[in-house]
């Protein structure tokens, strides 16, 4: 971020581009879900979030992944995300229905909570 000219946080970069989208009349913004959390408190409902970077666990090693932030579906889904993203996840996994069916599952424990 230094090298592009941006100070701050991550966070604050995302707060910032997000709520200039929102005013330039963007729908949605995509931002990882670590995010999420101060842009639903701070902006409300009126965009949506999705959220890629999707594992279906906090310590899960998927080979040759380039993805640094990382959350769990059920974790973007309480922190504010409307949508996630997942790829290398199913796409890698030897059970990919299972994979899926696991997520679906701890999506709706998000919403439940």
């Amino acid at each position: 971020m230094e090298e592009m000219g941006f100070s701050g946080t991550v966070e604050d970069l995302v707060f910032s581009r997000a709520k200039r989208a929102l005013e330039l009349g963007c729908d949605g913004v995509i931002s990882s879900g670590l995010e999420a959390p101060r842009l639903r408190n701070a902006l409300g409902d009126r965009f949506l979030i999705i959220t890629p970077g999707i594992r279906p666990s906090k310590n899960i090693e998927i080979p040759e992944d380039d993805q640094t932030r990382i959350i769990t579906a059920q974790d973007a889904i309480i922190n504010g995300a409307d949508y996630v993203v997942v790829g290398r996840p199913i796409r890698k996994a030897k059970d990919p229905v299972a994979v899926v069916e696991s997520m679906q599952n701890k999506i709706q424990k998000g919403l439940a909570s």
